[in-house]
């Protein structure tokens, strides 16, 4: 490799936690038990709202902030606090995430609302109509980044065991289609007539067990390494009809505003066999280190450079030099690599070293001007136990301890 684009590694892996352009935020809810009061219809228990929220959340992943508010922590206060928080974060490319799983309603104007823990099934002011979240975000977040609503509830009013609907008590007017605000979108798991199922054989809600195969990287039906919203959409509608349909019911999802702007979550092998891809493309990294890495991904657990690298918390320019010193475990370094190089690549490959440490030697090396202590480790006229010794005391200037 020419030095000047050495020189670019080396400098570019310095900075190699720059932050994303656009954050994700997310706000997960799940209600499987309900507030009781006396001489007010109690709202029925749910068996999997919980659980899918908890799935829902580690399915996500990449989120800059993530709150999870599980039965009585989610309050109309809570869940009010938590919107004004997360759109207070919000920049003009952010996205802020909100699934809820749990009981909906419409109120006495048919707009779809969700139901906080404490609500009284008599009171609409104790509920929290999507009206109302998308003007909360849009308040607090000064207009600015999008809001993408995932909803396993159902608004139909309709009191059926094994759903997440209930009749409210006294007159209420029939669920409209919900207005979604055109920076927004929502993905709701049943139409507004429908209710929406829980099921034994899954294991959760209907929707929400397909909403997590799609996310997993079945939806990527592209095959660019990102599932959008769109593409979930398209994976689950059709299964979560014919699966219903198959137990005697009915339950269709609906899809409201741009889905396919929004990208729920990436298909990390695609997206890794693409970036990997790109970079024996460019010679970044020769054959056999790609072949190894690909290796690594039908492991259990990857190797702690590799896995941030993937992450994004390791940039592209850092993870290729430690990749061609041999630092990384299985992935042999390059032949052409400069094998001062490859011997302080060896130190991080034993976990002998940290990669903070790393980058100042490595940097050291390629300018020519590395202390005595490392010249003389690369020579050999210091051993690899006194000169591990002088940095982890910090000894050598420009090396932290």
């Amino acid at each position: 490799m020419p030095w000047i684009c050495l020189a670019f590694l080396l400098l570019s892996a310095l900075a190699w936690a720059s932050p994303a352009p656009g954050r994700v935020y997310a706000l997960v809810v799940g209600i499987n038990n309900y507030r009781s009061y006396p001489e007010v219809p109690p709202l029925p228990g749910l068996s999997y709202a919980e659980s899918d929220a908890r799935k829902f959340a580690r399915a996500l992943g990449g989120v800059a902030r993530l709150r999870l508010l599980l039965d009585d922590e989610a309050t109309k206060n809570a869940l009010e606090a938590e919107l004004r928080d997360l759109a207070r974060r919000l920049g003009p490319a952010d996205v802020l995430v909100v699934y809820y799983a749990g009981h909906g309603l419409p109120n006495s104007e048919g707009q779809a609302s969700l139901i906080p823990s404490d609500a009284r099934t008599t009171d609409e002011e104790t509920w929290l109509p999507l009206e109302r979240v998308q003007a909360i975000v849009r308040q607090y977040s000064a207009n600015q980044g999008r809001l993408m609503l995932i909803l396993d509830a159902c608004f139909s009013g309709q009191s059926q065991a094994g759903s997440r609907s209930f009749t409210p008590p006294g007159d209420y007017q029939l669920a409209q289609a919900p207005q979604v605000e055109e920076q927004n979108v929502l993905l709701a798991s049943s139409s507004e007539t429908q209710p929406s199922w829980e099921d034994d054989e899954l294991g959760g809600g209907v929707f929400t067990a397909f909403l997590l195969e799609a996310m997993s990287g079945k939806g990527d039906a592209n095959n660019d390494g990102y599932v959008t919203l769109q593409e979930a959409f398209v994976y689950l509608a059709g299964r979560v009809e014919g699966y219903s349909r198959q137990k005697g019911k009915s339950q269709t999802p609906r899809l409201y505003g741009p889905g396919h702007a929004f990208r729920l979550v990436q298909n990390p092998v695609v997206v890794t066999r693409n970036r990997l891809g790109n970079l024996l493309r460019l010679g970044q990294i020769h054959g056999d280190a790609f072949d190894a890495l690909m290796g690594w991904l039908e492991a259990p657990k990857l190797p702690e450079d590799f896995r941030l690298y993937l992450e994004g918390a390791l940039g592209e320019p850092g993870f290729v030099l430690l990749a061609r010193s041999g630092a990384i475990p299985k992935v042999p370094a390059n032949p052409q690599q400069d094998k001062r190089l490859v011997r302080i690549g060896g130190l991080r490959l034993k976990a002998l070293i940290r990669r903070d440490q790393f980058w100042p030697l490595a940097q050291m090396i390629s300018a020519g001007r590395a202390p005595k202590d490392v010249s003389d480790y690369l020579a050999g006229r210091l051993s690899e136990k006194r000169f591990l010794q002088r940095v982890w005391a910090g000894a050598i200037v420009g090396v932290p301890r």
